[in-house]
């Protein structure tokens, strides 16, 4: 397998005095990685078109190449090595490698440019070998950087400057922040947007400077940000037939200078929301039951290490059966947990409803929710007695745990949530019609069961998505609108921040595109700074497997060639250890590799497609190739219910692990 084919070349002439080493060179030492046989799983001949290797695997071979460097103590403070975007995923990254005599810390700081302030980042690790992630650095610019060497005590050894050239950053990213106002400053240091139908990922800072991007779009949903700077990141290409939405069953735990630590394959898929059990833990995620008819509606848990889903709970298992009358009925659309308790905090948003579940018990703690909607339903003792006025949220999304140290009482639980303000998946009679969205706060005493609204911060309606921020040291409220439909001013979404207490609005920032979600957050330099070591295999789960057939199947006996129009509209390649056909949802039925003895079949039909919306998906579909035995096989797929053979092949009899 060719795992590298290119390594980044490190910048020439545009750092002072600092080292060049060539393309080709770099490309050479690399080739010479010792590749551990549990990276790589099976070898094998074949006459795909394209070949694509996960990027956890390049992750791996550059992490083993910058070792290399500083175990030869080449580049010293006086002639640093600079390598940008080291991991090709992260423009706005680079990476500094070079070795000292003594141990130190390394601190630097990125000039401000467009009215911002220095950015001041310092690795804390005493050591001799200096690997220095710089990120926050400005797009399309020669940035000034600062490099000081300091001892235990934080006195300055040794200094120098560089200067770090960017690229412009493509559309949906540059240029596509504005801060429409403000009468005090930003809060928060930078601002991580991902998601939605149009937008990528960026962060931007105070003055709305683009400082962080991927040059790759995830599924729409963005990416899932992690407490500790890292992020989960579903492929947006890689999905599984399903009833309705087709969700991701690729992502890849990343940090923000693009390193990908492993990937992960999830037979049911993964969608909107995803947060960590723990620190470094366990993944909540959510996905569908897959079982029966019903999406959106499963609430799962996957072992960090393995990547397998230890845990499930199907919505359908605790509510009857009143409210299912569409395929995505619960929509779950965030999560949020609860560690002394083993619970969670679900939002479900096609039945306008917050849920506290206990997850060992499996059942239902708590509902908020209007309660006339489950009157005469099994669930109708769940819900929450409303005190004062209460002013009802419909299909909301974001839900979150506020987090507030003045607020001791044990018994008391406050959220905050989204309110969307539409009703269109689930009318109901008490809609107000009111076109205008809210982030609405709520203190629930949970021994009499009551729920009280705190605060309501009203916001122009945001249609779908979105979500909202709380700062509880500074009593201030950030509104992510994610979605304006139409846009207003031109600007597809909005950050609105507000005094908690006056409820007035003290900054408004303007986005081109729309997204999914907005957070605030600041780059973790000391652990981008460690270099990755693998515990095992950095591809883990599994994917549905393909079945044996017990004979060849006579569609296959009989299959025609495959014309001219049906090759256009598939592409075939392999994506490590995957079989990956393009097409569009549903109309790739079923892939075959047979040869004269034996017929592997991944079987798509399991699922159909009722909703249109989601009928014109394109995306690929995969196979696993890894339990298919030694041989040579031919492949064939079931198209718009025709079965076509295809010249492609796939041998493996030349099949070894790679030491």
């Amino acid at each position: 397998m060719n795992i590298i084919s290119k390594i980044s070349t490190p910048i020439k002439k545009l750092i002072l005095n600092s080292s060049t080493c060539s393309e080709a060179r770099f490309t050479k030492e690399a080739k010479k990685i010792p590749y551990k046989k549990d990276m790589l799983v099976n070898s094998y001949n074949s006459n795909l078109e394209g070949g694509v290797e996960p990027p956890v695997f390049l992750t791996y071979c550059k992490e083993l190449m910058i070792e290399k460097l500083l175990d030869q103590a080449e580049y010293s403070f006086d002639n640093v090595l600079v390598i940008n975007n080291p991991f090709k995923i992260s423009p706005l990254s680079a990476l500094i490698v070079f070795n000292t005599e003594r141990e130190c810390m390394v601190e630097y700081t990125i000039k401000g440019q467009s009215g911002a302030k220095d950015y001041v980042k310092c690795d804390k690790l005493l050591t001799r070998r200096h690997r220095v992630p710089v990120l926050g650095l400005y797009e399309n610019s020669f940035n000034d950087v600062t490099l000081r060497l300091l001892d235990s005590n934080g006195a300055q050894i040794d200094n120098k400057k560089i200067k770090i050239k960017t690229p412009a950053l493509k559309s949906p990213v540059h240029n596509c922040v504005k801060i429409t106002s403000s009468k005090q400053p930003f809060s928060g240091g930078f601002m991580f947007v991902s998601g939605g139908y149009r937008g990528g990922v960026y962060a931007f800072d105070t003055k709305g400077n683009i400082r962080f991007a991927l040059n790759r779009i995830p599924q729409y949903y963005g990416v899932y940000l992690f407490d500790d700077g890292r992020f989960l990141f579903p492929e947006k290409n890689m999905r599984i037939p399903a009833y309705g939405n087709a969700h991701t069953v690729i992502t890849h735990d990343m940090d923000m200078l693009g390193r990908v630590y492993k990937t992960y394959y999830q037979k049911k898929g993964m969608h909107h929301w995803a947060i960590e059990k723990e620190p470094s833990g366990n993944i909540f995620g959510l996905s569908s039951s897959m079982s029966d008819t019903y999406m959106e509606n499963s609430i799962v848990e996957v072992d960090r290490k393995t990547g397998e889903t230890i845990y499930e709970l199907s919505m359908n298992d605790l509510f009857d059966d009143t409210y299912k009358t569409r395929n995505d009925w619960a929509h779950i659309n965030s999560i949020d947990y609860i560690p002394a308790e083993d619970a969670v905090v679900v939002s479900m948003r096609n039945v306008h409803t917050i849920a506290k579940i206990d997850l060992k018990k499996r059942e239902i703690i708590w509902l908020l929710a209007k309660p006339k909607f489950y009157k005469n339903t099994n669930v109708e003792d769940k819900v929450l007695k409303p005190v004062g006025d209460i002013a009802w949220f419909f299909q909301q999304h974001g839900i979150q745990i506020v987090h507030d140290e003045t607020d001791n009482d044990p018994n008391t639980l406050r959220i905050m949530l989204f309110d969307n303000h539409t009703a269109n998946r689930r009318p109901v009679k008490w809609f107000d019609k009111v076109e205008k969205s809210n982030v609405m706060f709520f203190r629930i005493d949970e021994v009499n069961r009551t729920v009280t609204q705190e605060q309501c911060f009203q916001t122009p309606l945001s249609i779908t998505r979105s979500n909202s921020e709380y700062d509880a040291k500074n009593r201030l409220v950030k509104a992510m609108c994610a979605h304006f439909k139409p846009p207003i001013d031109g600007y597809s979404a909005k950050i609105y921040e507000y005094n908690y207490d006056t409820k007035e609005c003290i900054n408004e920032i303007s986005c081109v595109t729309d997204f999914f979600t907005a957070h605030t957050f600041d780059f973790n330099i000391e652990d981008m700074a460690k270099p990755i070591v693998s515990d095992g295999k950095v591809i883990v789960g599994s994917l549905v497997p393909p079945y044996k057939a017990d004979k060849k199947p006579d569609e296959l006996s009989s299959a025609a060639a495959m014309p001219y129009e049906v090759k256009e509209a598939l592409k075939f390649r392999r994506y490590g250890d995957l079989l990956q056909i393009y097409s569009v949802d549903h109309d790739l039925e079923k892939i075959y590799l047979y040869n004269d003895d034996d017929v592997y079949i991944q079987d798509f039909t399991n699922t159909t497609q009722p909703l249109k919306v989601f009928k014109t998906q394109t995306y690929y579909v995969n196979m696993p190739l890894m339990d298919i035995p030694s041989g040579s096989y031919k492949i064939a797929v079931q198209y718009l219910s025709k079965t076509y053979t295809t010249d492609y092949y796939i041998d493996f009899t030349k099949r070894a692990e790679i030491e």
